[in-house]
């Protein structure tokens, strides 16, 4: 009788085989947003991870899946971060609140530089990589994006921009984390310390956002 197990599905882990796909999401992470997809092999994750070899077909069952498995692992870390910050700031005032998920944002990805790094890869190449990272995890976070600028345009606290631009302004403020290691060697600092990434945050909140508006004139 042959397996009802389709090859996307991930076979059920005991103790010993999540462990081995915890190793081996780790290293695809690293490699895949260092080398891209193309450039990094199935052998070379499992290598780097310690493992023997084929056991990426084994448990994800091709490299395309063991790819979305890496994937939903990052982009999954920033979306709960994310989602926790909008809960945190429902209620703050609208200025603040915008500045707080900025800045909430920018720690995110200084604490996941992978993602502005396979972004850089994936980002220009109209395939199904980028469609599934965008079915998946950018539109979402798309849509919380518009919601924060339109909740502080009504409040015109958002700088003269469209939606579009404010999100890209926004995103592209990251890639300084994604690009440390350059930081690193032309400034002699690394952007990644905290005191670094709240400063990023502060300059970016300042760049999109606006004080409130004020009623009548100067007595």
């Amino acid at each position: 009788m042959s397996s009802s197990r389709s090859p996307a599905e991930p076979r059920p882990a005991t103790a010993k085989a999540a462990e081995t796909q915890a190793k081996l999401i780790a290293a695809g992470i690293e490699l895949f947003s260092t080398r891209g997809f193309d450039a990094t092999g199935t052998r070379e994750v499992e290598a780097a991870a310690g493992v023997q070899r084929n056991l990426i077909n084994y448990h994800f069952g091709s490299k395309d899946e063991f790819w979305k498995r890496c994937m939903a692992s990052l982009f999954g870390r920033a979306d709960t971060a994310i989602d926790h910050a909008v809960t945190q700031a429902r209620d703050i005032d609208p200025v603040e609140r915008i500045r707080f998920l900025i800045r909430q944002y920018l720690r995110t990805s200084a604490a996941n530089p992978e993602i502005m790094r396979v972004m850089f890869d994936e980002g220009r190449c109209d395939d199904w990589r980028l469609a599934w990272l965008v079915d998946r995890h950018v539109r979402r976070f798309y849509e919380v994006v518009t919601q924060i600028f339109e909740s502080g345009r009504a409040n015109g606290v958002v700088a003269d921009v469209s939606v579009v631009q404010f999100y890209y302004l926004l995103v592209s403020s990251a890639s300084i984390f994604a690009m440390a290691p350059e930081c690193r060697l032309l400034a002699g600092t690394d952007p990644t310390e905290p005191a670094m990434v709240d400063a990023q945050a502060d300059a970016i909140a300042a760049l999109l956002t606006t004080p409130p508006a004020t009623t009548g004139g100067r007595q």
